[in-house]
C-alpha cells in the first residue's frame, strides 16, 4: 500500500523535475523563443522547492528585467557576481537544468505545475497549522479558531495565477462600455439624502467614519445600517463596543422615537405612549434584514465568514458596520505586533475582503487629540489614529464634527456636519445633518421634526 510520505516524495521529485524543465528553458532563451516572462506570469514567489532553483530564477529575473540574456553563461556570472553561484549547484547545476530544458512552448505546462506543487504543499502545511490549531484552542473561542483557519484555506483558493487581471487594456474596452450604458444602483444606502446624493456606495469599497469621542459615531453608524436595511438592503452590524441590550436600545429608541435614557430605565421609565411606539415599530425591525454580532473578539476572518452567511441566505453582498476598527484584532494572533502593524494589517484585509465579496464596508475608527488643538476644533484626516494604512486604503473618509460639543451656546446647536474629506471616486463636501442624541438619532435637516 503507498504511504502517505511515499506520496509526498513522490509530488516533490515530480516538482523538482517540472522545476528543471522550465528553469532550463529560460536557460537556452533567445530573442525569438524566450519563455521568461510567461514563466514569470505563471510562478509566485517561494514556489520553487529546491532552495537551487530559487537562487537561478532569482537570477534570471534580475538578467531579463535589466534586458539582458538568460543563457547559462550570463546566469552563471550573476550568480558569481552575488556570491550565490556554488550554492545554485555550481557551474554543473547549471549546465545540468539546461539539458533538462523543455520547449519554449512547453514553459509554461511546467511552470504550471511548480506553481501547482507549491500550492498543494502551501495546502498540507495549512492543514497541519490547523490541526495544531485544534489541538490547542481555546474551548470559548473556538469560531475564531475555525474562521482563521478557513481565512487561511479561503486565502489558497483565491489564488490569482489563473485570473483576468493582467491583459491588454483594448482587450475588455468594449465590454465597459456596454456596462456604461447601464445605471448601477448604489449597492447600499445611509439614509441621509445630501449624504447619499454625495457619495454613491458601491459594491468592494470600504468607508471609514471618524470622529472624537462623544461626536456621535455610533448613533451615525446604527442609522445608517438602520435606514439600508429598511430599504432592503441586507445588513451586518459588529458592535465590538456595546452589547445586545444597549444596541437594541439605541436602534428602538432611534426607530420609535423613545427616549433613550426611558430605555435604559425599563419599565420605570418607559410611558405608555413609549410602549405605545414600541408597539407599532417592533414588527418591522423584527423583520428586516439585518445581522448582529456582538462578539468583543472580531477579526477579518470572522467578519468574512459572517458575510458569506449572509451572502448565503440573500444572494446578495452586504453593508458591513464595524464600531470600530481599532479594537479589532488581526488573525495573526501575534502579541508582539505593534498596535500600528495590528491596525495596517487589519486595515489592508478589511479592503481586500470587500473587493472580493463586494461588500461595503463602514469602519468607525478613532481620531487623535489634533482637533482640539485647533481653534475651530475641526477634524482632519490627519488626525486618524494608529496607522497610516487607514488614510491610503479607504476609498471614502467621513469625518464627524459639532459644534455645539465644544461651544454649547453655539448657534448651531444640535446640528453635526459629516465632513467626507476623501472620496476616491467622486467630490468631497460637508452635509449637515441634525442630531437628537436622546433618541440616540441623527437624521436630515429638511424633515420634519415629527417625521419618523
Amino acid at each position: 500500500m503507498t504511504t502517505t510520505l511515499e506520496h509526498g516524495q513522490e509530488h516533490a521529485a515530480v516538482s523538482v523535475e517540472s522545476e528543471a524543465r522550465a528553469l532550463g528553458a529560460c536557460l537556452m532563451a533567445t530573442p525569438a523563443y524566450d519563455p521568461v516572462a510567461d514563466v514569470a506570469r505563471a510562478v509566485s514567489e517561494g514556489d520553487w522547492h529546491e532552495p537551487a532553483h530559487e537562487l537561478v530564477w532569482a537570477a534570471v529575473q534580475r538578467l531579463h528585467g535589466a534586458g539582458r540574456p538568460t543563457g547559462a553563461p550570463a546566469v552563471e556570472a550573476q550568480l558569481r557576481s552575488t556570491g550565490d553561484l556554488e550554492r545554485a549547484g555550481g557551474v554543473v547545476g547549471l549546465s545540468r537544468l539546461a539539458s533538462e530544458a523543455c520547449s519554449p512552448a512547453e514553459a509554461v505546462h511546467y511552470a504550471g505545475l511548480v506553481h501547482g506543487y507549491a500550492q498543494v504543499r502551501r495546502y498540507q502545511a495549512a492543514l497541519v497549522r490547523g490541526m495544531q490549531g485544534a489541538r490547542q484552542a481555546d474551548p470559548l473561542c473556538v469560531a475564531e479558531t475555525i474562521a482563521a483557519h478557513q481565512a487561511e484555506l479561503e486565502y489558497l483558493t483565491a489564488d490569482d495565477q489563473n485570473d483576468d487581471t493582467f491583459g491588454r487594456f483594448g482587450d475588455h474596452l468594449d465590454t465597459h462600455l456596454d456596462s456604461l450604458a447601464v445605471s448601477l444602483p448604489a449597492a447600499a444606502r445611509t439614509g441621509f439624502t445630501d449624504l447619499d446624493t454625495l457619495m454613491k456606495l458601491m459594491p468592494g469599497q470600504m468607508i471609514l467614519v471618524a470622529a472624537r469621542p462623544a461626536m456621535g459615531k455610533s448613533a451615525f453608524a446604527l442609522g445608517v445600517a438602520t435606514a439600508n436595511a429598511r430599504r432592503g438592503g441586507p445588513t451586518l452590524v459588529h458592535s465590538l463596543e456595546m452589547g445586545c441590550d444597549e444596541v437594541s436600545n439605541r436602534i428602538l429608541a432611534a426607530r420609535a422615537r423613545v427616549a433613550f435614557h426611558h430605555l435604559r430605565d425599563g419599565a420605570e421609565g418607559l410611558t405608555e405612549e413609549d410602549w405605545d411606539r414600541l408597539d407599532r415599530h417592533t414588527p418591522e425591525l423584527k423583520g428586516l434584514p439585518l445581522w448582529m454580532d456582538y462578539s468583543a473578539r472580531v477579526s477579518p476572518a470572522r467578519i468574512r465568514s459572517r458575510v458569506k452567511t449572509v451572502l448565503r441566505e440573500t444572494g446578495r453582498a452586504p453593508l458591513v458596520v464595524v464600531d470600530y476598527l481599532q479594537l479589532m484584532q488581526t488573525d495573526q494572533r501575534n502579541t508582539r505586533q505593534s498596535t500600528y502593524d495590528r491596525v495596517t494589517e487589519i486595515s489592508r484585509e478589511l479592503k481586500i475582503l470587500a473587493s472580493d465579496t463586494g461588500a461595503v464596508i463602514l469602519a468607525l475608527a478613532q481620531l487623535n487629540r489634533g482637533p482640539e488643538q485647533r481653534p475651530d476644533k475641526r477634524p482632519a484626516v490627519s488626525d486618524l489614529r494608529d496607522s497610516g494604512a487607514l488614510e491610503q486604503d479607504a476609498d471614502a473618509i467621513i469625518l464627524l464634527h459639532r459644534e455645539d460639543y465644544y461651544e454649547p451656546e453655539s448657534g448651531r446647536s444640535g446640528e453635526t456636519d459629516l465632513i467626507v474629506a476623501k472620496h476616491r471616486n467622486g467630490p468631497t463636501g460637508t452635509v449637515t445633518v441634525a442630531h437628537q442624541f436622546h433618541y440616540s438619532r441623527m437624521r436630515d435637516m429638511a424633515e420634519e421634526p415629527g417625521q419618523d
